[in-house]
């Protein structure tokens, strides 16, 4: 059973987020990441002048810590070659570090998101201005509030598929 400090606690992170979602908006939602089909990519890539994506991992790649669904490997690799690629996560998980280092992928874990300090380091590593990057996330304060304050276009994600298919 939740203790009254957990269920206040979560009450008050439900009102801090109600608020904010008065005042931030992104420029994107999206069910899922996969929404994202090769012709909306090219679309916001016009729309945007797009050429660089910043990806969030948990509650966004996947749920609960789990691995990576196909669906969204699929995805990120669909992506490759049309954009710079980089993962910003406030998590740190080796494992998933691996993944994307294997991959050609840059990943900055422990990121401290919504500071500015590695949103602007994930722009230096692809070497891109800020207004050329797309933040992808699930969370408002953290994904869209840190990419608006850096000058980036955001994309929330309310969903993850977390089922292999």
């Amino acid at each position: 059973m939740r203790r009254i400090e957990e269920i206040i606690g979560d009450k008050i992170i439900d009102l801090a987020h109600y608020v904010l979602s008065k005042i931030v908006k992104p420029d994107i939602t999206i069910d899922k990441v996969t929404e994202l089909t090769e012709d909306e990519i090219e679309r916001i890539k016009q729309k945007y002048g797009i050429e660089g994506i910043i990806l969030d991992v948990d509650d966004t790649l996947r749920k609960e810590m789990k691995n990576i669904p196909k669906c969204n490997q699929d995805w990120i690799e669909s992506l490759r070659g049309k954009f710079k690629i980089i993962v910003l996560s406030n998590g740190i998980d080796k494992k998933i570090e691996e993944y994307f280092r294997a991959r050609g992928i840059d990943y900055i874990g422990f990121a401290l998101k919504p500071l500015k300090k590695n949103f602007k380091k994930a722009c230096e590593t692809m070497n891109l201005p800020p207004n050329k990057v797309l933040v992808i996330g699930d969370n408002l304060l953290d994904d869209v509030y840190g990419g608006k304050r850096n000058a980036m276009k955001t994309a929330l994600v309310r969903d993850v598929e977390d089922e292999e298919r």
